[in-house]
């Protein structure tokens, strides 16, 4: 890894529900622009409640 490189962290959460162990990991891997990550995730939502629409 270089010096100027932001370093990686994982972490993760275990959750069981009936005989079954779920496991959420969340990964940082740096800063980024707020405005266009929120840009990105609300395009994603509308374009995949566009698709889930049946047509008439």
């Amino acid at each position: 890894m270089k010096k100027d490189e932001p370093k990686t962290m994982t972490s993760y959460k275990e959750v069981r529900i009936g005989n079954t162990i779920y496991r959420v990991t969340s990964v940082f891997t740096g800063e980024k622009d707020l405005g266009k990550t929120l840009e990105q995730l609300a395009i994603r939502r509308a374009m995949s409640e566009l698709v889930s629409v049946p047509a008439y």
